[in-house]
């Protein structure tokens, strides 16, 4: 008890039964979680409660003389912001304000009640409400654009096609005899259509992967005709150019791939016509082709599966190696500048690796400069070309026999038997499987970022997504591998949930490594419940359902760290 409380409360017998009022209501006042303070007319603190103390990171007898600092008002309840001593940091008060006495004069007793987590609440809601309002706007300007684009597809290509026709006409005769000039001219004329109806193609096609809706087939096809589609189209270029194509045998064991056989086409034609480029007159340029298990090193490709490679090879200019990654971003060339040597739009090694991760392979390069440069198509294999279509990769197991040649068999129907099943066990498994994942985000070195953050913000849509692959497990068993709507329906689901995850990501300050091990988290734990859910003894082996789950996961992991990347970007 301080000296005014000895002076104000007299401590003689004829006062005990006030001394012992005045305890009681002390103890009372310190036990209360709102702070207490008494301020006298002149502004100054006169008593403050422990509750009070903790307010301003100050002893009560530190506060008893400082000056309240804020003006008061009885009957007043106002929101006071408090600086605390020492870290600095903000905390933020109810104030409320009634007439007391105290030492025979007239006082205010201010109580206060520590609202910071309901400020900060309402400032997440206010943020969340923003974001959303963001998001709305965005998803309108994307749609925007796409209506743009689709409009604009109908627009550039009439007229574009016509003058193509006419220039030819032109040059045929058709509308009269043509001197040497003139065809030049004219000949021009439909060079530099067919070039800009390329970029328009090219544009087109980055819009719709951008947006997760262009779709490839997926149907056995031989390597060969692609190959000799190709070299048919470009080697006029080489020609040109004094330059050679040497095309080696393809590979015996696998002579098939699983895929878009004109996307194909359209990937080795922009690495052929690359390699032209690049290539000075008189080199050589050389397609190789081979069965591969094993992954490449760099490569997206799902471990245990056979790959048909297909690798364009030029003794050209070559690449850095600080520009090997960038080559693949949109509108980025390997020779760039005001003074660059190459015509090109940037697009089309973007969208060849993003075509061949589609189709469940990938596009990898290597280079020196100064040597030449290699880009490897990888593609799914297939060993027979009467195999059905299917939309998503079926599973293949592959073995070698006695020459080391790649034997692969497939048996689509039979190989999804028991995916329906994995699926019932997955969605059975959601809850103890997201909490198995969010506790090992919440840990995980990599992603140091999500310790601090609550439940919902790590586990953001999770559920959703995961319940949509057991759904889809088992829609592709039913379908039995073919294209449906309802596979269609799941897909889109995905990409959807994928594209918000990433800007969530982004907005909580991920970057692309710590998105990237998530999914590696999500890829591990679900491979745990998968290889417990195959039915034992049935015909759907652990590692092909695993491969199944994982075309989902690739997927929804592409579309997230372009989403991220997009949302960082903005």
């Amino acid at each position: 008890m301080t000296e005014t409380q000895e002076t104000y409360i007299r401590a003689d017998d004829s006062d005990s039964p006030q001394r012992g009022s005045w305890e009681r209501l002390r103890a009372i006042i310190d036990s209360l979680a709102d702070g207490i303070v008494i301020v006298d007319r002149s502004g100054d603190i006169r008593f403050a409660n422990p509750a009070a103390a903790r307010l301003f990171n100050r002893s009560p007898e530190e506060l008893i003389g400082t000056a309240f600092g804020s003006p008061l008002l009885a009957g007043e309840t106002t929101e006071m912001e408090i600086v605390r001593r020492g870290g600095g940091d903000v905390v933020y008060a109810e104030l409320r304000v009634v007439d007391t006495e105290w030492e025979n004069e007239t006082a205010e007793l201010v109580s206060l009640r520590d609202i910071t987590d309901r400020r900060q609440s309402d400032e997440r809601a206010r943020q969340l409400a923003h974001e959303r309002d963001a998001r709305l706007e965005a998803e309108a300007a994307s749609q925007a654009k796409s209506d743009f684009l689709a409009i604009m597809s109908h627009e550039l290509r009439t007229p574009l096609n016509a003058i193509l026709g006419y220039s030819e006409l032109m040059e045929l005769g058709i509308s009269g005899d043509l001197d040497d000039a003139m065809r030049k001219q004219v000949g021009r004329i439909r060079i530099s259509a067919k070039h800009l109806l390329g970029l328009v193609n090219d544009i087109l096609d980055l819009a719709k992967v951008e947006a997760g809706r262009l779709s490839v087939a997926n149907a056995p096809a031989a390597i060969s005709a692609a190959i000799d589609a190709a070299v048919t189209l470009v080697q006029p270029q080489a020609l040109a150019r004094n330059l050679q194509i040497v095309t080696d045998d393809v590979a015996a064991s696998v002579p098939t791939y699983v895929g878009d056989e004109e996307r194909v086409r359209q990937i080795l034609v922009n690495l052929l016509s690359n390699a032209v480029k690049s290539t000075e007159p008189g080199g050589t340029i050389t397609i190789e082709s081979c069965g591969s298990i094993a992954p490449a090193e760099g490569a997206r490709l799902q471990p245990r599966s056979t790959y048909l490679c297909v690798k364009v090879i030029d003794t050209g200019i070559g690449i850095s190696e600080d520009k090997i990654a960038a080559i693949f971003e949109p509108f980025v060339q390997g020779d760039s500048g005001p003074t660059r040597s190459q015509e090109g739009s940037g697009l089309g090694l973007t969208i060849g690796q993003r075509l061949a991760r589609l189709m469940g392979g990938d596009l990898t390069v290597e280079s020196e400069v100064g040597k030449g440069s290699t880009f490897a198509l990888w593609l799914p294999a297939d060993a027979d070309a009467e195999t059905e279509s299917a939309i998503i990769d079926s599973p293949v197991s592959a073995t070698r026999n006695e020459s080391n040649d790649v034997v692969v068999t497939r048996s689509v129907e039979r190989q999804l038997q028991g995916l329906c099943e994995v699926g019932t066990k997955l969605l059975s498994e959601i809850e103890p499987l997201l909490a198995a994942i969010v506790g090992r985000i919440r840990v995980d070195p990599a992603i140091r970022m999500a310790a601090g953050l609550r439940t919902s913000q790590v586990a953001d849509h999770l559920s959703t997504f995961l319940a949509d692959i057991a759904g889809a497990l088992a829609v592709v068993e039913e379908s039995s591998g073919k294209p449906s709507p309802l596979l269609a329906d799941a897909m889109e689901i995905q990409r959807l949930i994928s594209e918000r995850h990433g800007a969530q990501r982004a907005r909580l300050g991920w970057h692309e490594s710590a998105m990237r091990r998530e999914f590696m988290i999500i890829r591990e734990e679900l491979e745990r419940v998968v290889r417990s859910s195959v039915p034992a003894g049935g015909v759907l082996k652990v590692d092909d359902a695993i491969a199944t789950v994982n075309r989902f996961v690739d997927q929804a992991e592409y579309v997230s760290v372009r989403s991220l990347e997009r949302e960082t970007k903005d």
